[in-house]
């Protein structure tokens, strides 16, 4: 699948009339150009071809040109990209031997995700391949040959491109800038493209020149017929010339072959232009004068679109010899191009096709994919022709695609799969596993259809395992469309079954296992089931924790058991379990519901352990989505630990990740934990504009997600001075929780915020209720922390001593503890108290100690409230607040810490999803904001920077 080598041959014009064209694109390009795209768009004909060839052929020669032409039957997934590069052996044999990809994955691995795409097998390990790591793979490959020398990638008939090459396209493009990358596309604008949207998203770049291709004025049409018929034409032979081709060069183009037989040397007048020239003319002039059996082989080049004569002569029922003497009757016809078995342009094949009855192209179709098959053809090759088939109506048939199907999921292209998987259920719409197949594919682009299509298979399904198979398929889907309630209630349904009717051998357990986990899983997401999951599960026993099954079980047990409040301590050993195993398996359902126990009960270090492995994991598989989601949690573990900095870089990643690269506009998580972030730097107004940019439809709904949300609105209309605003928001929070039956003081401790503002706002009484009808929870759940905060909240809505005493008390809990930042809030509403009373030494002492902890935690927030506190006691300051890695946005923290521990640019490239050229960027911020002279130095200040202890 390349451009023909014959594209501009002997008896083609010079071209003529694009002067215009020419000088822009050569003048955007600027040599090969760094990241910049040109899109020649205009209709069948107008000479988007041709003027390609011109711009490749004056091209820097030192440039390496991968060219590829698209085919208008279609291509399998990633069909493009394997044009592109198999002139580089990229597609042949063992591609991971290649040195490109085999040195690349010695480093980091991120060129070697490409496999799946460069393979005809897809993935080498049989597993469906992430698609976003894919085309991570696909650009690092294409950055490893741009470090050699500049690369050119030229896509002829963009319209016709696989829906999986166009993507990474336009991947591509957004990640391009800096690099000594060039892309030049051709569209024609009549044609509806697979995927618009990208189109689209590449045409508006900044980096995209696109050109429109217009007709040839009257004084090009002239240039083009003197050029040809060596006879220089009237403005009567040019006017009748532009009336019957309208300017369109391939049009002009068979006008002047038709007529050089008949001018030789006579005179070329306005008469012998007769009507009638249109796209097919020359073609159906030559076609209705083959013999029957050349006849057969034009129509078998036109639907095969292959250069293997010897298939071609099988679907035309001839054999080889006869059909290339076909060939050559149809090269002399100016059909074909000289070189291959090509037609010189598509608007001839299409003439052929057109001439082929519907009936007869249809036959045509299914033979030509029985022949690929018999003779061994990869099934995405059969598929192609399937694909035309208005039905499936042989079982091989099914097979075939259920095939084609699974090397496109391998590959990384579900979408181009579910496109397959939906034809063979033509043949059968009752097929539970094409259903299933087909459902989970459709899991990543369609929800409604994929659950629909697994409600369909539920109906029909009679054996319990399969029956649990389905459900468990089920859930799994509902999360990812955000929508749980009918996922619990099949789960539900099944359960009674399960027990009923599958037995003790292992592989029955652990499906039983998985229902039960399933269950849990579903019931957690959404706040209206979640004490329906309570009540179910109360007298359940907690499994050993021995298989991967009983893992996922138990560290969803715990995290019912940590929402319901119940002790820390009795949940802490069975959480502890599930991650000294270490295993990323089942999703990491598992691992993050016992992470979420242990970081709430201050065990910080193990889950810290299992969140680097679980992001490592992903991150070495180029999956941002599942990158974004742990970093997410990653950094409400290093905040709740009081690391402040190390909080802001994990939270930058995750939101980077969402919405600059996968643009999940319903994303919540990374939005609010970001924004926690800034408000305890001192940025509110930022916070608030990210979280301005939720979109969750009902969001009210969800378990975590809005909780999450009403704590980062309070404290951010907190940290803006909106106090009634803030307690809204607060007292929302803890209504809600109370009616999910959400006991967990902790989880979001709404009550403890309220408690500050309502004594700010002097309404102390409603403040002591609310933390009254707290309290047994926080001594349920029982960690000083907890118990810390629960007495920060009695201190500073009790007047006098007794409230000095109350957070005197709590400094001492929180001491020592992981809840840094409460332990400063508390010596810092200790120290304000104190000066209140007039105890300015021991204020002050206390205030030092806020101003010593928050200076750790990198609090600014507290800071600005802790500092002109002390100066009002009569005290001053023993060193300054602030460290100068403090100026480092998120971006430039993730990258200096990478460059600190010694890895490359490209290294840190991979790894954060960004480009070498933005890392660079990033590095030279960072080292001017320290005051360094390079990387060398970056080491020694951050690990002087100041740290939490413990």
């Amino acid at each position: 699948m390349a451009l023909t080598s014959g594209l501009k041959s002997e008896d083609e014009p010079t071209l003529v009339g694009r002067d215009l064209e020419l000088a822009l694109i050569r003048e955007h390009l600027h040599g090969t150009g760094e990241g910049r795209a040109v899109l020649l768009r205009g209709a069948a004909g107008i000479g988007k071809t041709r003027l390609m060839h011109e711009v490749l052929t004056d091209l820097d020669s030192d440039a390496r040109v991968l060219t590829v032409k698209c085919q208008a039957s279609g291509g399998a997934a990633y069909a493009a990209v394997r044009g592109l590069f198999a002139p580089l052996g990229l597609t042949d044999g063992d591609p991971a031997r290649h040195p490109l990809l085999a040195g690349s994955a010695a480093l980091v691995g991120s060129a070697a995700l490409a496999l799946p795409a460069l393979t005809t097998d897809g993935d080498p390990d049989g597993r469906p391949a992430d698609m976003y790591g894919v085309m991570h793979g696909l650009y690092w490959l294409t950055a490893s040959l741009a470090a050699e020398r500049p690369v050119v990638l030229a896509v002829d008939d963009l319209q016709w491109c696989d829906e999986a090459s166009l993507s990474w396209l336009g991947f591509l493009l957004r990640r391009a800038e800096g690099l000594p990358v060039s892309l030049l596309l051709t569209l024609r604008t009549e044609v509806e493209p697979a995927r618009p949207d990208v189109l689209d998203e590449m045409a508006d770049a900044s980096s995209c020149l696109t050109v429109d291709v217009e007709p040839l004025t009257d004084h090009a049409v002239r240039d083009m017929l003197a050029a040809s018929l060596a006879v220089t034409p009237d403005a009567a032979v040019v006017a009748r010339c532009m009336e019957l081709t309208g300017g369109i060069p391939f049009l002009v183009q068979l006008l002047v072959r038709e007529l050089k037989g008949r001018t030789r040397d006579a005179a070329l007048d306005a008469d012998a232009l007769h009507d009638g020239l249109g796209h097919g003319t020359i073609a159906r002039f030559h076609l209705d004068r083959l013999t029957p059996e050349r006849l057969a082989v034009a129509k078998a080049l036109a639907v095969l679109e292959s250069d293997d004569i010897e298939t071609v002569a099988a679907l035309a029922g001839t054999t080889p010899g006869p059909a290339a003497g076909a060939v050559e009757a149809l090269r002399t016809a100016g059909l074909l191009y000289p070189d291959s078995l090509a037609y010189r342009h598509d608007l001839m094949r299409q003439a052929v096709l057109d001439a082929t009855p519907a009936e007869q192209l249809l036959a045509l179709r299914e033979r030509a994919a029985r022949l690929l098959n018999d003779s061994g053809h990869p099934s995405d090759q059969v598929a192609v022709q399937l694909m035309h088939l208005p039905e499936v109506p042989e079982p091989w048939m099914v097979t075939v695609l259920r095939s084609a199907a699974l090397g496109a999921e391998q590959r990384g292209a579900p979408a181009t799969a579910g496109q397959y998987l939906s034809r063979a259920l033509r043949h059968d719409l009752d097929d539970i596993e094409l259903l299933s197949a087909s459902a989970r594919v459709l899991a990543h682009s369609d929800h409604p259809t994929a659950l629909s299509r697994l409600e369909h298979a539920l109906t029909l399904a009679t054996d319990p395992r399969l029956r649990c198979r389905l459900v468990l398929q089920y859930v799994i889907t509902s999360l990812g469309a955000q929508n749980s309630l009918r996922a619990f209630e099949l789960v539900g349904e099944t359960l009674p079954m399960v027990e009923a009717e599958l037995g003790d051998a292992p592989d029955e357990q652990a499906l039983r296992t998985l229902v039960e986990a399933m269950a849990l899983v579903s019931g957690l997401d959404e706040k209206s089931t979640v004490r329906r999951v309570s009540e179910r599960f109360r007298d359940h026993a907690l499994p050993p924790g021995e298989t991967a099954e009983e893992r996922l079980l138990l560290g969803m047990l715990c995290a019912l058991g940590t929402l319901e409040g119940r002790p820390a301590a009795e949940l802490v050993p069975a959480a502890e379990r599930v991650l000294r195993v270490g295993d990323v398996s089942l999703g990491g359902w598992g691992a993050l519901g016992a992470s979420l126990t242990l970081y709430l009960a201050d065990e910080i270090r193990p889950v810290e352990l299992v969140l680097t492995t679980l992001l490592e994991h992903a991150q070495k598989r180029g999956q941002a989505w599942n990158s974004a989601l742990v970093s997410t949690t990653r950094a409400q573990v290093h905040m709740w630990a009081g690391n402040i900095a190390q909080a802001l870089s994990d939270a930058q990643l995750a939101f980077d990740l969402v919405h600059r690269d996968l643009h999940v506009k319903s994303a919540v998580g990374p939005h609010c934990t970001l924004a926690d972030v800034l408000v305890l730097r001192g940025d509110a107004r930022k916070a608030e504009e990210l979280l301005d940019l939720v979109r969750r439809p009902r969001l009210d709904q969800f378990t975590l997600e809005s909780h999450t949300y009403m704590m980062s609105r309070a404290r951010t209309r907190a940290a803006l001075g909106d106090l009634d605003g803030a307690l809204g928001h607060l007292v929302r929070c803890g209504d809600s929780l109370a009616e999910a039956g959400i006991g967990n003081p902790v989880l979001a401790p709404w009550w403890y915020d309220a408690a500050q503002v309502l004594a700010d706002l002097g309404r102390f009484g409603e403040g002591r209720d609310v933390v009254d009808r707290v309290a047994p929870a926080v001594l349920r759940w029982g960690t000083p922390r907890a118990q810390g905060m629960l007495a920060v909240s009695r201190g500073v809505l009790t007047p006098g001593d007794t409230g000095i005493d109350e957070l005197t008390e709590a400094t001492r809990l929180l001491d020592g503890s992981p809840g840094r930042l409460e332990n400063a809030r508390a010596e810092y509403l200790l120290g304000r108290r104190l000066l209140e009373r007039g105890d300015f030494e021991g204020a002050r002492e206390r205030l030092r100690r806020a101003i010593d902890i928050a200076v750790l935690c990198g609090d600014r927030q507290l800071l600005d409230q802790a500092v002109p506190a002390l100066g009002a006691a009569g005290g001053r300051l023993r060193s300054g607040t602030e460290s100068p890695t403090d100026a480092l946005s998120g971006s430039e923290r993730q990258v200096a810490e990478r460059a600190a521990a010694g890895a490359t640019n490209r290294e840190i490239a991979e790894a954060l999803f960004l480009t070498q050229r933005t890392v660079e960027f990033h590095l030279t911020s960072v080292y001017r904001k320290l005051g360094i002279r390079g990387r060398g130095e970056l080491a020694a200040v951050l690990a002087a920077e100041r740290r939490p202890v413990g």
